[in-house]
């Protein structure tokens, strides 16, 4: 009774809190309504429970608006800067310039659209290679690994998922950090806190459709100063991770977290120091998890 009652309890207090708060949003909706699809029936709810960990990742990322101005420490603007400038800097005419701003200066109107594809997709496309691992996996002709070997690892990839978000969403307060395109337009002087976030490269996607998708996407996030670390590298690492343990789509994985790597510096959304320290926690948490599912002593079946 306590499993069944818990995502309705769950996401009416979801809904009255952003009410209360003034900042409902058709978003909050469907998460909402997410949660709700246990009650659909049993195969519904092995979905809902694949799920869950993405949803409670929504929430809290999404409730950073309300206390992220209460509990950020002293923002870093030159620190990262520095440190990229002294390890990665590259030289050139113009003096030592930070990958970031050396590759502004050398954008490709290809690159524009792969890298801000890349960069809006890395959710879904976690979500879809998490599904694949979970429900379709087993049934492929050429696996030779237990359903119960492959349920706990996905078990692992999406728990560590939630995990890895609750890691990086305290060290955006600990350590809060200016990322490069914030450098460009208000320099490196005191943090100004009152800014809205900016798509940065991004943009250049908009420009070349006629759009506003990336501008108005970033208009909304909760914490401009939530550089360090960068979560955009750290989930598809833990996805490539699950990927080397479940023998599967290995390659795609890893090429999927180079570009995003790729992308973070390409799009001035990160500095070189975001990019290993999003790699770090992501190899932290994949392995914590791992060990952690390890302790139910399920093995794969003989190579």
């Amino acid at each position: 009774m306590p499993e069944k009652l818990l995502p309705l309890t769950l996401t009416v207090c979801f809904w009255m809190f952003h009410l209360a708060m003034g900042g409902f949003r058709t978003e909050h909706l469907a998460v909402g309504l997410l949660a709700l699809a246990f009650y659909s029936g049993p195969r519904t709810q092995n979905i809902y429970r694949f799920f869950l960990p993405f949803t409670l990742y929504i929430v809290l990322y999404d409730s950073q608006g309300y206390y992220a101005d209460l509990l950020r420490g002293e923002v870093r603007v030159q620190e990262p800067y520095q440190f990229d400038k002294a390890f990665f800097g590259i030289e050139t005419a113009e003096g030592r310039l930070l990958p970031s701003q050396w590759l502004q200066n050398h954008t490709h109107k290809v690159l524009d659209i792969i890298t801000s594809l890349a960069y809006l997709l890395f959710i879904p496309v976690f979500l879809v290679v998490g599904l694949f691992f979970r429900f379709g996996l087993e049934k492929m002709k050429t696996n030779r690994l237990s359903p119960e070997y492959i349920q706990i690892k996905t078990h692992g990839l999406m728990w560590g998922m939630f995990w890895l978000n609750l890691l990086c969403c305290s060290t955006y307060y600990w350590y809060p950090a200016a990322p490069p395109w914030y450098v460009d337009l208000y320099g490196l002087g005191p943090a100004q806190l009152d800014i809205v976030p900016s798509a940065a490269g991004a943009l250049r996607f908009d420009e070349l459709f006629g759009i506003n998708l990336f501008k108005e996407f970033y208009a909304k996030c909760p914490n401009a100063f939530g550089a360090i670390p960068s979560g955009h590298v750290a989930f598809p690492l833990l996805c490539m991770y699950f990927a080397f343990k479940l023998k599967s789509l290995r390659v795609f994985c890893s090429l999927f977290f180079l570009l995003i790597a790729f992308s973070a510096v390409y799009l001035n959304h990160h500095y070189i120091l975001d990019v290993l320290w999003g790699t770090a926690y992501g190899l932290l948490v994949a392995g914590a998890m791992d060990a952690y599912y390890r302790s139910n002593s399920i093995t794969p079946q003989a190579l």
